[in-house]
C-alpha cells in the first residue's frame, strides 16, 4: 500500500544509475510527478552533491580523452572524417554546463520541492554523532554529517501526520529510518515505483504473475543477451585474451520483477538478477618463459589458458505488450530485453595466475 506520495531520492540512488536521468526508472517517475501523481523533494545537501558528483565525472571523462588524444596522436593525420572528429576541439566549461543542465532540467520536470538545512538544530546532529547513532553508526563517520543534515532538513517540513519515502541503498540512513515512523525506507526507486503501479493499477499483480509463470524463457533471453556480448580481459597479464570473446552462463539467480509503469496495454519491468557465468582466458605462458636481462624482457614460447568463474549483478529492462480483458492479461508479447552496463561489452580480470581467493 502506497503510504504517501511524497519522495526524496538519495545522492547513493543518482550515482548507482550512473548519473543518467534519462533511464526508464527516472522517467517514468518524471512522468508521475509531471502528472501531480507523485512528489519529488530533494534537500540543498543532495542537489550540491549531486552536482559535484557531475563534475567529477565530467572531468574524469575529459581526462580520459586528452590521455586518448595524447597516445593516439599518430591517427589524427589519417584522412578520415570519423577519425578526425575524434580529436576535434571541444570546450570544457561548456560540456560541464550540458551535464549540469542535464540534472537541473529533470529536477525542474520533476516539479522538484527544494528544501534547505535553515531549520536543522545542529545540536541534534552533533548528538547523534557523539553517540554514534545512525546514520553515523559505530565508526562516528563524519562523512555522513550530509546525509544526518539531509534527514534533519526533511523532519522540519513535515507535520506530525505526514510521512516521506526516503530512497537509499545506504545501509546507516536506513538504519536511521527505521527508528522514524515518518520515514519510510526504500532500497531503490524501482521499489517505489512499483509500490505505485500496485497501488493504482490490479493489473500489476497479473503482470508479476505472469512473468513467474514464464520466468524459464525470460532467463532464457537473458543467457542469450549476455552469451552474445564482447568479453574483454583487462588484468595485467598482458596479450591475454578471452576465447572467441564470449562467456558461458552457468547459473542465474531468482527474478524480482518491479513494475515501473503500467496501463491497460503494457508496462515496464525492471529487476536486478544475480549472474555467474564462466570464461576462459588465453595469453602469454610467462610462468615458463626465460627473462633476457639486456632486454629487460620475458620471452615466451608457448600459451596458456586460466578457466574462471565469476558472479556479477546485472539490472534488466524490458517491456510487456498484452491486451487486457476482465482483469487478465492476454495475447502478451515481449519487447527484446535490455541489460544495463553491457552495450560496450564486458570487463572481466582473469590473471594468468589466478589464486583461489578469485574463485570464492
Amino acid at each position: 500500500m502506497l503510504e504517501t506520495r511524497k519522495v526524496f531520492i538519495d545522492t547513493e540512488c543518482f550515482v548507482k544509475a550512473g548519473l543518467h536521468f534519462d533511464n526508464p526508472t527516472f522517467k517514468s517517475f518524471r512522468k508521475h510527478c509531471e502528472n501531480n501523481e507523485l512528489i519529488h523533494i530533494i534537500t540543498s545537501v543532495v542537489g550540491k552533491e549531486v552536482e559535484s558528483k557531475i563534475h567529477l565525472s565530467v572531468t574524469d571523462a575529459l581526462t580520459s580523452l586528452k590521455n586518448f588524444k595524447r597516445k593516439a596522436r599518430i591517427l589524427s593525420e589519417l584522412e578520415d572524417d570519423h577519425i578526425k572528429s575524434l580529436f576535434s576541439e571541444i570546450s570544457e566549461a561548456d560540456i560541464h554546463k550540458k551535464s549540469l543542465d542535464v540534472f537541473r532540467e529533470f529536477i525542474e520536470g520533476c516539479k522538484t520541492e527544494l528544501v534547505d538545512a535553515s531549520s536543522v538544530n545542529p545540536e541534534n546532529i552533533l548528538s547523534l554523532y557523539f553517540d554514534k547513532k545512525p546514520p553515523f553508526g559505530d565508526g562516528k563517520k563524519k562523512a555522513e554529517f550530509p546525509d544526518a543534515l539531509s534527514l534533519f532538513s526533511l523532519k522540519s517540513t513535515l507535520e506530525p501526520e505526514d510521512k516521506i519515502y526516503v530512497i537509499s541503498g545506504d545501509s546507516d540512513l536506513k538504519s536511521f529510518c527505521n527508528a522514524d515512523p515518518q520515514l519510510i525506507s526504500l532500497e531503490s526507486l524501482d521499489k517505489l515505483l512499483d509500490l505505485y503501479s500496485q497501488h493504482t493499477n490490479k493489473l500489476t499483480d497479473e503482470v508479476k504473475l505472469y512473468l513467474e509463470s514464464n520466468e524459464d524463457i525470460v532467463k532464457g533471453k537473458i543467457e542469450e543477451y549476455l552469451e552474445g556480448c564482447d568479453v574483454y580481459n583487462v588484468s595485467s597479464w598482458e596479450d591475454a585474451e578471452v576465447d572467441n570473446d564470449a562467456l558461458t552462463v552457468i547459473n542465474l539467480g531468482n527474478i524480482v520483477p518491479s513494475v515501473i509503469f503500467i496501463n491497460d496495454e503494457e508496462s515496464q519491468i525492471t529487476f536486478d538478477i544475480d549472474v555467474e557465468f564462466e570464461v576462459t582466458v588465453t595469453g602469454p605462458d610467462f610462468n615458463n618463459g626465460i627473462y633476457d636481462r639486456e632486454d629487460g624482457l620475458v620471452y615466451t614460447f608457448d600459451n596458456t589458458s586460466q578457466t574462471k568463474i565469476i558472479s556479477r549483478t546485472y539490472t534488466v529492462e524490458t517491456l510487456l505488450y498484452y491486451d487486457s480483458v476482465d482483469g487478465n492479461i492476454e495475447s502478451v508479447e515481449y519487447e527484446d530485453l535490455y541489460i544495463a552496463g553491457v552495450s560496450s561489452g564486458i570487463e572481466v580480470d582473469v590473471e594468468e595466475n589466478e589464486s583461489e581467493d578469485h574463485y570464492k
